[in-house]
């Protein structure tokens, strides 16, 4: 009796580390099976071949991201996560192409987009089509992923500018605007002792906090680039907005266009779109007489 019950406890036993093995095995697999072992962290440069289209560079500069190219911006860091993920996106599939036909079959042999980061390539072939996961080429493998990065891919280059105003962590210390949207006038405001003052006596203390946040946190709709002919066409700035880090001022010019507001930045030659209600918090409005 007492060795049939050592038995059944040394049997338990083996029970038990076969299924701890098995568990730390299927554990390594989930740990492996994503697209590259490269880390988002140490990538520095990412670029993005388009056929058909403007190609797109961007660089890791310190702790921010710039686009570089086909002009030079900020990039937007949302943006720019989204591309990194797809570094840990899960493999549903994977297999070696025997032949040119099979780069054929998967819509490989000539993509249309090839993203690089550092010195690895992914090439986006087509979509199967049950799951509508994406078919990439990458290091001789063609891997079967889940699609989140190839419109963005496929976007504008406006679309990877970051679509603040300002920076982040930088703080807005001074500005100049119109009194009113199409009025000469000028009113001034200061970041003073961590207080908000202006030079128009009219204007409430807590209003003018608004406004300077308002335009500390300005994020928006859309960024464009303007070519030549839309950058000629605009009139002189009206807007200066001084920066803690900056000797210069940002010069900005504002315009309506349907229910878009616009700020034109002549200087970095971006348009930031926002919806047209932002300009009553981005202009002041004293009490009327």
């Amino acid at each position: 009796m007492k060795s049939s019950y050592l038995t059944n406890l040394v049997l338990l036993a083996i029970v038990i580390a076969l299924l701890w093995l098995s568990q730390r095995e299927q554990a390594a697999e989930q740990r492996t099976s994503t697209l590259s072992s490269l880390a988002p962290e140490a990538i520095e440069l990412i670029q993005i071949a388009r056929d058909g289209k403007v190609n797109l560079r961007l660089e890791r500069q310190q702790n921010h991201w710039i686009l570089s190219e086909p002009f030079n911006a900020r990039a937007n860091p949302t943006r720019i996560n989204l591309l990194l993920s797809l570094l840990k996106a899960p493999v549903h599939g994977e297999f070696q192409p025997m032949d040119q036909s099979a780069l054929d079959q998967f819509g490989l042999s000539n993509p249309d987009v090839i993203l690089s980061m550092n010195n690895e390539q992914f090439a986006f072939g087509g979509v199967e089509s049950l799951s509508e996961n994406r078919y990439v080429l990458h290091q001789g493998m063609i891997f079967l992923v889940q699609d989140d990065v190839t419109p963005l891919l496929t976007a504008s280059a406006g679309s990877f500018v970051d679509n603040r105003l300002i920076p982040e962590n930088t703080q807005l210390t001074r500005l100049t605007l119109p009194l009113a949207e199409g009025d000469s006038r000028k009113v001034s405001f200061s970041l003073q002792d961590g207080e908000w003052r202006s030079d128009n006596s009219e204007l409430p203390t807590d209003a003018i906090k608004t406004l300077a946040d308002s335009w500390q946190h300005a994020y928006a709709m859309q960024v464009r680039y303007l070519p030549d002919a839309q950058l000629s066409a605009n009139s002189e700035p009206q807007i200066e907005l001084w920066l803690a880090d900056q000797a210069e001022p940002i010069q900005l010019l504002m315009r309506q266009s349907g229910q878009s507001l616009q700020l034109i930045n002549p200087a970095l030659r971006l348009q930031y779109d926002f919806p047209m209600a932002m300009q009553s918090q981005l202009l002041p409005s004293p009490p009327k007489q």
